[in-house]
Protein backbone atom coordinates (compact mmCIF):
# COMPACT_ATOMS: atom_id res chain seq x y z
CA UNK A 1 0.00 0.00 0.00
CA UNK A 2 1.79 3.21 -0.98
CA UNK A 3 -0.05 6.81 -0.29
CA UNK A 4 0.65 10.24 0.82
CA UNK A 5 2.15 9.86 3.30
CA UNK A 6 4.35 7.44 1.11
CA UNK A 7 5.26 4.72 3.17
CA UNK A 8 7.21 1.55 1.04
CA UNK A 9 6.20 -1.99 2.38
CA UNK A 10 8.66 -4.46 0.93
CA UNK A 11 7.84 -7.87 2.00
CA UNK A 12 10.54 -10.23 0.83
CA UNK A 13 10.12 -14.04 1.23
CA UNK A 14 12.58 -16.38 0.75
CA UNK A 15 12.84 -19.73 1.73
CA UNK A 16 15.79 -21.72 2.53
CA UNK A 17 14.94 -25.18 3.03
CA UNK A 18 17.72 -27.75 5.02
CA UNK A 19 18.89 -30.69 3.41
CA UNK A 20 17.11 -33.28 4.40
CA UNK A 21 17.03 -37.27 3.42
CA UNK A 22 13.79 -37.83 4.41
CA UNK A 23 10.80 -36.23 2.68
CA UNK A 24 8.44 -33.41 3.99
CA UNK A 25 6.95 -34.01 7.81
CA UNK A 26 3.18 -32.90 7.82
CA UNK A 27 3.51 -34.02 11.78
CA UNK A 28 1.97 -31.98 14.10
CA UNK A 29 5.44 -31.15 15.74
CA UNK A 30 6.80 -30.22 12.76
CA UNK A 31 8.82 -27.07 13.26
CA UNK A 32 9.80 -24.14 11.58
CA UNK A 33 11.78 -20.65 11.66
CA UNK A 34 10.53 -17.44 10.49
CA UNK A 35 12.71 -14.33 11.10
CA UNK A 36 11.02 -11.02 10.94
CA UNK A 37 13.09 -8.07 10.59
CA UNK A 38 11.67 -4.36 10.82
CA UNK A 39 13.38 -1.79 8.57
CA UNK A 40 13.76 1.97 8.98
CA UNK A 41 13.29 3.46 5.86
CA UNK A 42 15.49 6.58 6.52
CA UNK A 43 18.59 3.73 7.69
CA UNK A 44 19.05 1.09 10.34
CA UNK A 45 16.31 -1.32 12.46
CA UNK A 46 13.52 -1.20 14.59
CA UNK A 47 15.08 -2.46 18.21
CA UNK A 48 13.15 -3.19 20.89
CA UNK A 49 9.54 -3.00 19.35
CA UNK A 50 7.05 -6.20 19.86
CA UNK A 51 5.69 -8.08 17.38
CA UNK A 52 3.06 -10.39 17.61
CA UNK A 53 1.54 -13.08 15.55
CA UNK A 54 -1.99 -14.94 15.68
CA UNK A 55 -2.50 -17.93 14.31
CA UNK A 56 -5.36 -17.87 12.22
CA UNK A 57 -6.94 -21.67 12.93
CA UNK A 58 -6.25 -21.17 16.80
CA UNK A 59 -6.31 -17.78 17.44
CA UNK A 60 -3.26 -18.60 19.99
CA UNK A 61 -0.97 -15.79 20.08
CA UNK A 62 3.03 -15.19 20.43
CA UNK A 63 4.87 -11.87 20.77
CA UNK A 64 8.97 -11.55 20.87
CA UNK A 65 10.70 -7.99 20.98
CA UNK A 66 12.72 -7.39 18.37
CA UNK A 67 16.30 -7.41 19.30
CA UNK A 68 19.45 -4.89 17.98
CA UNK A 69 19.80 -6.24 14.64
CA UNK A 70 15.71 -5.34 14.35
CA UNK A 71 15.30 -8.84 14.30
CA UNK A 72 12.57 -11.09 16.08
CA UNK A 73 13.24 -15.20 15.66
CA UNK A 74 9.75 -17.28 15.90
CA UNK A 75 9.81 -21.30 16.03
CA UNK A 76 6.56 -21.99 14.55
CA UNK A 77 4.31 -24.82 13.68
CA UNK A 78 5.09 -25.89 10.24
CA UNK A 79 2.38 -24.53 7.36
CA UNK A 80 0.42 -22.34 9.46
CA UNK A 81 -1.30 -18.69 8.43
CA UNK A 82 -0.79 -15.98 10.87
CA UNK A 83 -1.43 -12.35 11.41
CA UNK A 84 1.27 -9.93 11.66
CA UNK A 85 1.24 -6.81 14.16
CA UNK A 86 3.81 -4.81 15.30
CA UNK A 87 3.85 -1.86 17.77
CA UNK A 88 5.52 0.93 15.77
CA UNK A 89 3.79 -0.02 12.51
CA UNK A 90 -0.03 0.59 11.68
CA UNK A 91 -0.67 -2.17 9.74
CA UNK A 92 -1.31 -5.98 9.43
CA UNK A 93 -0.16 -8.37 6.84
CA UNK A 94 -0.36 -12.06 6.44
CA UNK A 95 2.64 -15.01 6.41
CA UNK A 96 2.53 -18.12 6.27
CA UNK A 97 5.42 -20.69 8.13
CA UNK A 98 7.22 -23.30 6.07
CA UNK A 99 5.60 -26.35 5.58
CA UNK A 100 8.62 -28.12 6.26
CA UNK A 101 10.60 -29.05 8.85
CA UNK A 102 13.99 -27.21 9.42
CA UNK A 103 12.34 -24.92 6.50
CA UNK A 104 12.72 -20.78 7.00
CA UNK A 105 11.82 -18.03 5.95
CA UNK A 106 12.25 -14.36 6.28
CA UNK A 107 9.85 -11.29 5.85
CA UNK A 108 11.39 -8.06 5.81
CA UNK A 109 8.80 -4.73 6.71
CA UNK A 110 10.29 -1.70 5.98
CA UNK A 111 8.25 2.13 6.88
CA UNK A 112 9.38 5.15 8.54
CA UNK A 113 9.74 6.33 12.24
CA UNK A 114 6.78 8.37 12.35
CA UNK A 115 4.33 6.12 10.94
CA UNK A 116 1.69 6.32 13.32
CA UNK A 117 2.00 10.22 13.81
CA UNK A 118 1.44 10.64 10.06
CA UNK A 119 -1.32 7.82 9.90
CA UNK A 120 -3.15 10.19 12.43
CA UNK A 121 -2.69 13.28 11.01
CA UNK A 122 -3.78 11.69 7.52
CA UNK A 123 -6.65 9.98 8.70
CA UNK A 124 -10.74 10.30 7.23
CA UNK A 125 -13.54 10.61 9.48
CA UNK A 126 -16.45 8.66 9.30
CA UNK A 127 -18.11 11.71 7.78
CA UNK A 128 -15.38 12.17 4.59
CA UNK A 129 -15.71 8.38 4.35
CA UNK A 130 -19.22 8.70 3.51
CA UNK A 131 -19.10 11.53 1.22
CA UNK A 132 -16.17 9.85 -0.29
CA UNK A 133 -17.93 6.76 -0.84
CA UNK A 134 -21.41 8.69 -2.03
CA UNK A 135 -19.07 9.99 -4.56
CA UNK A 136 -17.65 7.20 -5.85
CA UNK A 137 -20.69 4.88 -6.26
CA UNK A 138 -21.94 7.32 -8.88
CA UNK A 139 -18.71 6.39 -11.32
CA UNK A 140 -19.77 4.14 -14.30
CA UNK A 141 -18.62 0.25 -13.65
CA UNK A 142 -16.41 0.58 -15.62
CA UNK A 143 -13.97 3.56 -17.00
CA UNK A 144 -11.86 3.16 -20.34
CA UNK A 145 -8.33 4.84 -20.40
CA UNK A 146 -7.81 5.91 -23.68
CA UNK A 147 -4.14 5.39 -24.44
CA UNK A 148 -1.79 4.78 -21.38
CA UNK A 149 -2.84 7.79 -18.98
CA UNK A 150 -6.18 8.42 -17.36
CA UNK A 151 -7.79 11.50 -17.14
CA UNK A 152 -7.25 13.50 -13.71
CA UNK A 153 -10.25 13.42 -11.87
CA UNK A 154 -11.72 16.54 -10.44
CA UNK A 155 -12.20 15.71 -6.65
CA UNK A 156 -8.63 14.45 -6.66
CA UNK A 157 -8.62 13.81 -3.16
CA UNK A 158 -10.51 10.93 -3.41
CA UNK A 159 -8.13 9.08 -5.43
CA UNK A 160 -4.71 8.04 -5.66
CA UNK A 161 -2.24 8.42 -8.41
CA UNK A 162 -1.27 5.23 -9.36
CA UNK A 163 1.68 3.34 -11.79
CA UNK A 164 1.48 -0.01 -12.89
CA UNK A 165 4.65 -1.32 -14.69
CA UNK A 166 4.37 -4.52 -16.63
CA UNK A 167 7.52 -6.89 -17.93
CA UNK A 168 7.67 -9.82 -19.47
CA UNK A 169 9.93 -12.99 -18.06
CA UNK A 170 13.28 -11.66 -19.28
CA UNK A 171 12.24 -8.12 -18.03
CA UNK A 172 11.21 -6.34 -21.18
CA UNK A 173 8.28 -3.95 -21.24
CA UNK A 174 4.72 -5.17 -22.05
CA UNK A 175 3.86 -2.99 -25.13
CA UNK A 176 -0.29 -2.51 -25.13
CA UNK A 177 -0.73 -5.48 -22.80
CA UNK A 178 -4.74 -4.87 -21.56
CA UNK A 179 -4.52 -4.34 -17.93
CA UNK A 180 -8.49 -4.01 -15.75
CA UNK A 181 -8.31 -2.69 -11.86
CA UNK A 182 -11.39 -4.08 -10.12
CA UNK A 183 -12.61 -2.77 -6.43
CA UNK A 184 -13.43 -5.70 -4.08
CA UNK A 185 -15.67 -3.72 -2.18
CA UNK A 186 -17.72 -1.53 -4.74
CA UNK A 187 -16.98 -3.49 -8.03
CA UNK A 188 -15.78 -0.47 -9.90
CA UNK A 189 -13.16 -1.02 -12.70
CA UNK A 190 -10.71 0.85 -14.68
CA UNK A 191 -9.65 -0.84 -17.94
CA UNK A 192 -6.81 0.39 -19.92
CA UNK A 193 -3.52 -0.71 -21.99
CA UNK A 194 0.25 -0.26 -21.33
CA UNK A 195 2.50 2.29 -23.20
CA UNK A 196 5.88 1.40 -24.59
CA UNK A 197 7.30 1.19 -21.66
CA UNK A 198 5.03 -1.12 -20.21
CA UNK A 199 3.62 1.39 -18.07
CA UNK A 200 0.10 2.58 -17.33
CA UNK A 201 -1.39 5.39 -14.78
CA UNK A 202 -4.70 5.93 -13.48
CA UNK A 203 -6.22 6.99 -10.19
CA UNK A 204 -7.83 4.59 -7.69
CA UNK A 205 -10.79 5.62 -5.87
CA UNK A 206 -9.59 5.00 -2.09
CA UNK A 207 -10.89 2.97 0.72
CA UNK A 208 -11.02 -0.50 -1.44
CA UNK A 209 -8.46 -3.00 -2.51
CA UNK A 210 -7.92 -3.50 -5.92
CA UNK A 211 -6.76 -6.74 -8.29
CA UNK A 212 -4.90 -6.48 -11.00
CA UNK A 213 -6.41 -8.69 -14.02
CA UNK A 214 -4.93 -9.15 -17.32
CA UNK A 215 -7.06 -11.34 -20.63
CA UNK A 216 -6.22 -14.91 -18.91
CA UNK A 217 -4.70 -14.14 -15.80
CA UNK A 218 -7.94 -12.64 -13.44
CA UNK A 219 -6.96 -11.87 -9.55
CA UNK A 220 -2.62 -11.61 -10.61
CA UNK A 221 -2.24 -8.98 -7.99
CA UNK A 222 -3.74 -7.14 -5.18
CA UNK A 223 -3.43 -3.70 -4.06
CA UNK A 224 -4.82 -2.09 -1.33
CA UNK A 225 -5.72 1.44 -1.34
CA UNK A 226 -7.05 3.18 2.32
CA UNK A 227 -8.89 5.87 3.25
CA UNK A 228 -6.61 8.74 3.62
CA UNK A 229 -6.31 12.76 3.18
CA UNK A 230 -4.33 14.46 0.82
CA UNK A 231 -3.02 13.60 -2.34
CA UNK A 232 -1.67 9.78 -2.78
CA UNK A 233 0.51 8.06 -4.82
CA UNK A 234 1.44 4.54 -5.16
CA UNK A 235 3.25 2.22 -7.69
CA UNK A 236 3.59 -1.59 -8.34
CA UNK A 237 5.76 -3.84 -10.87
CA UNK A 238 4.98 -7.11 -12.02
CA UNK A 239 6.14 -9.50 -14.26
CA UNK A 240 4.02 -11.89 -16.38
CA UNK A 241 3.75 -13.60 -19.18
CA UNK A 242 1.84 -11.33 -21.39
CA UNK A 243 -0.91 -12.24 -23.43
CA UNK A 244 0.48 -12.74 -26.38
CA UNK A 245 3.23 -15.11 -25.13
CA UNK A 246 -0.26 -17.21 -23.23
CA UNK A 247 -1.71 -17.21 -26.43
CA UNK A 248 0.84 -18.38 -28.83
CA UNK A 249 1.45 -21.25 -26.08
CA UNK A 250 -1.84 -22.05 -26.11
CA UNK A 251 -2.12 -22.66 -29.63
CA UNK A 252 0.91 -24.58 -29.35
CA UNK A 253 -0.40 -27.07 -27.01
CA UNK A 254 -3.89 -27.18 -28.83
CA UNK A 255 -1.70 -28.15 -31.94
CA UNK A 256 -0.21 -31.25 -29.23
CA UNK A 257 -3.28 -32.73 -28.01
CA UNK A 258 -4.59 -32.74 -31.56
CA UNK A 259 -1.88 -34.84 -32.41
CA UNK A 260 -1.57 -37.14 -29.40
CA UNK A 261 -5.37 -37.91 -30.07
CA UNK A 262 -4.71 -38.70 -33.31
CA UNK A 263 -1.77 -41.14 -32.22
CA UNK A 264 -4.14 -42.65 -29.56
CA UNK A 265 -6.44 -43.61 -31.94
CA UNK A 266 -4.32 -45.33 -34.22
CA UNK A 267 -3.21 -47.19 -32.05
CA UNK A 268 -6.26 -48.19 -30.30
CA UNK A 269 -7.25 -49.06 -33.85
CA UNK A 270 -4.69 -50.96 -34.10
CA UNK A 271 -4.87 -53.13 -30.94
CA UNK A 272 -8.19 -54.02 -31.73
CA UNK A 273 -7.77 -55.41 -35.17
CA UNK A 274 -4.71 -57.40 -33.79
CA UNK A 275 -7.69 -58.57 -30.86
CA UNK A 276 -9.88 -59.44 -34.37
CA UNK A 277 -7.15 -61.34 -35.79
CA UNK A 278 -6.46 -63.52 -32.66
CA UNK A 279 -10.02 -64.08 -31.94
CA UNK A 280 -9.63 -62.75 -28.38
CA UNK A 281 -11.47 -59.79 -26.58
CA UNK A 282 -10.12 -56.65 -25.94
CA UNK A 283 -9.82 -57.70 -21.93
CA UNK A 284 -7.62 -61.00 -23.02
CA UNK A 285 -5.90 -58.45 -25.40
CA UNK A 286 -4.69 -56.68 -22.39
CA UNK A 287 -4.05 -58.98 -20.10
CA UNK A 288 -1.97 -60.92 -22.76
CA UNK A 289 0.08 -57.92 -23.47
CA UNK A 290 0.64 -56.78 -19.37
CA UNK A 291 1.65 -60.83 -19.37
CA UNK A 292 3.71 -60.65 -21.95
CA UNK A 293 5.94 -57.15 -21.82
CA UNK A 294 8.68 -56.52 -19.41
CA UNK A 295 7.07 -52.79 -19.15
CA UNK A 296 10.91 -51.82 -19.89
CA UNK A 297 11.92 -48.79 -22.60
CA UNK A 298 14.17 -46.29 -22.54
CA UNK A 299 11.42 -44.44 -19.85
CA UNK A 300 11.57 -46.80 -16.85
CA UNK A 301 10.14 -43.83 -14.78
CA UNK A 302 7.89 -46.23 -12.76
CA UNK A 303 9.94 -48.78 -11.42
CA UNK A 304 12.80 -46.01 -10.81
CA UNK A 305 10.54 -44.05 -8.52
CA UNK A 306 9.48 -46.63 -6.78
CA UNK A 307 12.49 -48.09 -5.86
CA UNK A 308 13.74 -44.79 -4.47
CA UNK A 309 11.66 -43.76 -2.99
CA UNK A 310 10.63 -46.15 0.31
CA UNK A 311 7.09 -45.29 0.75
CA UNK A 312 5.11 -46.83 2.78
CA UNK A 313 1.68 -48.30 3.03
CA UNK A 314 0.96 -46.85 -0.33
CA UNK A 315 -2.34 -45.99 -2.31
CA UNK A 316 -1.29 -46.11 -6.14
CA UNK A 317 -3.75 -44.25 -8.26
CA UNK A 318 -2.63 -44.91 -11.66
CA UNK A 319 -3.79 -43.64 -14.79
CA UNK A 320 -4.77 -46.52 -17.59
CA UNK A 321 -5.81 -44.62 -20.44
CA UNK A 322 -4.43 -45.50 -23.58
CA UNK A 323 -0.74 -44.40 -23.84
CA UNK A 324 0.07 -45.84 -20.09
CA UNK A 325 0.34 -49.47 -21.13
CA UNK A 326 4.25 -49.44 -20.78
CA UNK A 327 3.53 -47.88 -17.36
CA UNK A 328 1.12 -50.15 -16.49
CA UNK A 329 3.74 -52.99 -17.42
CA UNK A 330 6.20 -51.53 -15.06
CA UNK A 331 3.56 -51.46 -12.29
CA UNK A 332 2.73 -54.94 -12.52
CA UNK A 333 6.77 -55.81 -12.54
CA UNK A 334 7.15 -53.72 -9.50
CA UNK A 335 4.12 -55.42 -8.24
CA UNK A 336 5.94 -58.84 -8.93
CA UNK A 337 9.05 -57.86 -7.39
CA UNK A 338 7.73 -56.70 -4.19
CA UNK A 339 4.39 -57.51 -3.62
CA UNK A 340 5.78 -60.10 -0.29
CA UNK A 341 7.60 -57.35 1.23
CA UNK A 342 4.62 -54.55 0.71
CA UNK A 343 2.08 -54.14 3.99
CA UNK A 344 -1.61 -52.36 3.26
CA UNK A 345 -0.85 -51.98 -0.42
CA UNK A 346 -4.12 -50.28 -2.45
CA UNK A 347 -4.59 -49.63 -6.06
CA UNK A 348 -6.67 -46.99 -7.58
CA UNK A 349 -6.95 -47.27 -11.78
CA UNK A 350 -9.05 -44.94 -13.89
CA UNK A 351 -10.01 -44.74 -17.31
CA UNK A 352 -11.88 -41.31 -18.09
CA UNK A 353 -15.09 -43.06 -18.36
CA UNK A 354 -15.51 -46.20 -19.44
CA UNK A 355 -15.57 -45.82 -22.91
CA UNK A 356 -18.40 -42.64 -22.30
CA UNK A 357 -18.47 -39.87 -24.93
CA UNK A 358 -16.25 -37.32 -24.50
CA UNK A 359 -19.89 -34.57 -24.90
CA UNK A 360 -21.14 -36.65 -21.92
CA UNK A 361 -18.18 -36.76 -19.63
CA UNK A 362 -18.88 -34.46 -16.38
CA UNK A 363 -16.91 -33.06 -14.38
CA UNK A 364 -16.22 -34.89 -10.71
CA UNK A 365 -18.85 -37.05 -12.54
CA UNK A 366 -16.59 -38.80 -15.57
CA UNK A 367 -16.17 -42.12 -14.19
CA UNK A 368 -14.04 -45.55 -15.18
CA UNK A 369 -12.86 -45.34 -11.47
CA UNK A 370 -11.85 -48.49 -9.90
CA UNK A 371 -10.38 -49.42 -6.46
CA UNK A 372 -8.76 -52.67 -5.00
CA UNK A 373 -6.96 -54.20 -2.20
CA UNK A 374 -3.21 -55.91 -3.06
CA UNK A 375 -4.27 -59.20 -3.21
CA UNK A 376 -2.01 -61.34 -5.63
CA UNK A 377 0.21 -60.65 -8.89
CA UNK A 378 -2.67 -62.19 -11.09
CA UNK A 379 -5.63 -60.47 -9.26
CA UNK A 380 -3.87 -56.72 -10.10
CA UNK A 381 -3.51 -58.00 -13.92
CA UNK A 382 -6.63 -58.96 -14.23
CA UNK A 383 -8.17 -55.78 -12.74
CA UNK A 384 -5.82 -54.04 -14.68
CA UNK A 385 -7.10 -55.51 -18.07
CA UNK A 386 -10.18 -55.21 -17.58
CA UNK A 387 -9.89 -51.11 -16.50
CA UNK A 388 -8.06 -50.71 -19.89
CA UNK A 389 -10.37 -52.83 -21.81
CA UNK A 390 -13.43 -50.85 -20.36
CA UNK A 391 -11.89 -47.44 -21.91
CA UNK A 392 -9.25 -46.30 -24.18
CA UNK A 393 -9.27 -41.99 -22.36
CA UNK A 394 -11.53 -40.97 -25.57
CA UNK A 395 -10.31 -37.26 -25.44
CA UNK A 396 -6.54 -36.31 -24.15
CA UNK A 397 -7.26 -34.72 -21.05
CA UNK A 398 -7.76 -37.35 -18.20
CA UNK A 399 -10.05 -37.44 -14.87
CA UNK A 400 -6.68 -37.29 -12.48
CA UNK A 401 -8.98 -35.26 -9.70
CA UNK A 402 -11.87 -37.41 -9.72
CA UNK A 403 -9.68 -40.09 -9.29
CA UNK A 404 -7.76 -39.21 -6.74
CA UNK A 405 -10.49 -38.02 -4.68
CA UNK A 406 -12.97 -40.63 -5.26
CA UNK A 407 -9.81 -43.50 -4.69
CA UNK A 408 -8.95 -41.80 -1.15
CA UNK A 409 -13.12 -42.03 -0.45
CA UNK A 410 -12.67 -46.02 -1.34
CA UNK A 411 -9.50 -46.53 0.04
CA UNK A 412 -8.92 -47.66 4.01
CA UNK A 413 -6.38 -46.00 5.99
CA UNK A 414 -3.46 -45.53 4.02
CA UNK A 415 0.16 -43.34 4.58
CA UNK A 416 1.76 -42.07 1.44
CA UNK A 417 -0.78 -41.17 -1.61
CA UNK A 418 1.07 -42.04 -5.10
CA UNK A 419 0.14 -40.64 -8.42
CA UNK A 420 0.91 -42.41 -12.11
CA UNK A 421 0.31 -39.80 -14.40
CA UNK A 422 0.64 -39.42 -18.33
CA UNK A 423 2.53 -36.22 -18.76
CA UNK A 424 1.22 -35.89 -21.66
CA UNK A 425 -2.80 -35.54 -21.17
CA UNK A 426 -3.93 -32.67 -18.89
CA UNK A 427 -5.51 -32.84 -16.39
CA UNK A 428 -9.40 -31.60 -17.25
CA UNK A 429 -11.59 -31.28 -13.96
CA UNK A 430 -8.49 -29.32 -12.19
CA UNK A 431 -11.38 -27.27 -10.93
CA UNK A 432 -11.48 -30.06 -8.14
CA UNK A 433 -8.24 -29.15 -6.49
CA UNK A 434 -9.87 -26.48 -4.32
CA UNK A 435 -11.85 -29.32 -2.53
CA UNK A 436 -8.34 -31.62 -2.11
CA UNK A 437 -5.48 -31.07 0.07
CA UNK A 438 -4.07 -34.83 0.52
CA UNK A 439 -0.28 -34.84 0.04
CA UNK A 440 0.19 -36.15 -3.76
CA UNK A 441 3.49 -37.88 -4.83
CA UNK A 442 3.56 -37.72 -8.47
CA UNK A 443 5.06 -40.10 -10.96
CA UNK A 444 5.36 -38.53 -14.58
CA UNK A 445 5.48 -41.07 -17.37
CA UNK A 446 6.40 -39.70 -20.35
CA UNK A 447 8.23 -36.51 -19.68
CA UNK A 448 11.66 -35.87 -21.42
CA UNK A 449 14.12 -33.29 -20.91
CA UNK A 450 12.62 -31.36 -17.73
CA UNK A 451 9.17 -31.04 -19.96
CA UNK A 452 6.24 -31.19 -17.36
CA UNK A 453 3.14 -30.67 -17.36
CA UNK A 454 2.23 -27.38 -15.67
CA UNK A 455 -1.10 -28.96 -14.18
CA UNK A 456 1.17 -31.65 -12.34
CA UNK A 457 3.01 -28.62 -11.25
CA UNK A 458 -0.40 -26.95 -9.53
CA UNK A 459 -1.18 -30.72 -8.01
CA UNK A 460 1.89 -31.23 -6.01
CA UNK A 461 1.72 -27.37 -5.14
CA UNK A 462 -1.54 -27.34 -3.73
CA UNK A 463 -1.17 -30.64 -2.22
CA UNK A 464 2.50 -30.56 -0.58
CA UNK A 465 3.13 -33.13 -2.57
CA UNK A 466 5.93 -33.80 -4.92
CA UNK A 467 7.15 -34.69 -8.25
CA UNK A 468 9.06 -37.39 -9.35
CA UNK A 469 10.80 -37.91 -12.89
CA UNK A 470 12.91 -41.17 -13.99
CA UNK A 471 15.59 -38.96 -12.68
CA UNK A 472 14.33 -36.55 -10.05
CA UNK A 473 12.36 -36.46 -6.88
CA UNK A 474 11.50 -33.05 -6.33
CA UNK A 475 9.92 -32.55 -2.63
CA UNK A 476 10.82 -28.85 -2.35
CA UNK A 477 7.97 -27.70 -4.33
CA UNK A 478 5.96 -28.55 -1.02
CA UNK A 479 7.26 -25.32 0.54
CA UNK A 480 7.69 -22.60 -2.47
CA UNK A 481 6.13 -19.59 -2.43
CA UNK A 482 4.95 -16.85 -5.13
CA UNK A 483 7.97 -15.59 -7.22
CA UNK A 484 9.86 -18.93 -6.68
CA UNK A 485 11.56 -20.98 -9.48
CA UNK A 486 12.43 -24.52 -9.72
CA UNK A 487 14.49 -26.42 -12.47
CA UNK A 488 13.53 -29.77 -13.79
CA UNK A 489 16.06 -31.10 -16.45
CA UNK A 490 17.74 -27.70 -17.38
CA UNK A 491 14.09 -26.38 -17.30
CA UNK A 492 12.59 -23.17 -15.27
CA UNK A 493 9.22 -23.40 -14.04
CA UNK A 494 8.33 -20.35 -11.73
CA UNK A 495 4.90 -19.22 -9.66
CA UNK A 496 3.70 -16.61 -10.79
CA UNK A 497 -0.04 -15.18 -10.14
CA UNK A 498 -0.87 -17.77 -8.11
CA UNK A 499 0.42 -20.35 -11.20
CA UNK A 500 3.12 -22.71 -12.61
CA UNK A 501 4.84 -20.65 -15.78
CA UNK A 502 7.62 -22.69 -17.33
CA UNK A 503 9.80 -19.24 -18.37
CA UNK A 504 12.66 -21.31 -20.64
CA UNK A 505 11.41 -20.56 -23.66
CA UNK A 506 9.48 -23.47 -25.77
Amino acid sequence: MNRKPNYSVNILIGFFLSLIASQASFAQDCTSKVTIKLNNIRGGVYANETVTLKNLKDSKTVSLKSDAKGEAIFMLPCDQKYIVTISNYTRTNEIISPAQEGGYATRNFSYEPNMAQKDAAFAMSETEKSNLDAAIKLLPDTTFVKGSIMTKPTALTNYITFTLKVTDLENIPLVNETVVFTGMNRNKSIKGATNTKGEILVYLPKGDTYTVNFKHNKDYNRHEVTYSKGNGTGSLNLMYLGTKEIEYRQKVEAERIAAEEKRLAEEHKAFVEWCKRLKITEEEGHRRKLVESSGAGNDTVVLAALNRNKWSEKLIVCDLTGSMDPYANQLSVWYQLNYKKESNLQFVFFNDGDDKEDAKKVIGNTGGIYYQRAKGLDSLIFLMSKVRSRGNGGDCPENNMEALIKGVKAAGPYKELVMVVDNNAPVKDLSLLKSFNKPVHIILCGSYNGEVLLDYFLIAWKTKGSIHTIEEDIYSIASMSEGESVVVGGITYRIMGGEFVRVTKL
